[in-house]
């Protein structure tokens, strides 16, 4: 199963975010999830550390807590995921 990683705090983004994915994977047979967060809070940084397979990140660049880049190093410090997306809006 993907598991996708999805953090802005904006929610309308978010929501766009998780409707392209659908939208993607919806052409495909593969099983996915969707893991939506609206700031880098205590549950997404257990998701890092999660035996979640197949994990790929679309963070925001900037939340109220947190930057997306310092997530994103965080990320690659402790977990082996594949693919990690850093946006703006």
């Amino acid at each position: 199963m993907i598991n996708f990683i999805i953090c802005d705090d904006n929610k309308t983004i978010a929501k766009s975010v998780e409707d392209i994915v659908d939208k993607i994977m919806m052409k495909n047979k593969l099983a996915y999830k969707k893991h939506t967060f609206y700031d880098y809070n205590e549950k997404f940084l257990e998701i890092i550390d999660s035996d979640l397979t197949a994990k790929i990140y679309i963070l925001d660049i900037e939340t109220p807590s947190a930057s997306g880049i310092d997530m994103a190093r965080k990320i690659r410090e402790n977990d082996s995921c594949e693919y990690l997306f850093i946006h703006s809006h």
